[in-house]
């Protein structure tokens, strides 16, 4: 009389099944465009860094010339020394500049 009534579990499945590949589709995309933007950002930072690199290795080179200057008796460049140390920077004369990477 009361037949049990047998359930079909495909459209529920299915249904899931979607949805989950439709979020990792979208998931992956929305990376994808994230990971362009940073790409782009890091090129246009490129010729930033390039100009800082130039200039940290003129810095050095003056640097290094002042303290030749003040190793040799100059008054002047021993101020200019005398100073940096007291704020905690110290010139190495020595130092090869730095390589660009």
């Amino acid at each position: 009389m009361n037949e049990p009534q047998q359930t079909n579990f495909f459209l529920p499945v299915l249904l899931i099944a979607l949805a989950l590949v439709v979020w990792f589709g979208f998931q992956a995309r929305q990376l994808n465009q994230e990971r362009a933007q940073l790409a782009s950002l890091r090129s246009n930072q490129d010729s930033t860094y390039t100009n800082a690199q130039k200039m940290r290795a003129q810095l050095d080179s003056l640097a290094a010339g002042t303290q030749k200057l003040a190793s040799a008796g100059n008054k002047n460049a021993q101020t200019v020394v005398n100073a940096l140390q007291q704020r905690g920077i110290t010139i190495n004369a020595e130092a090869k500049p730095a390589q660009a990477q």
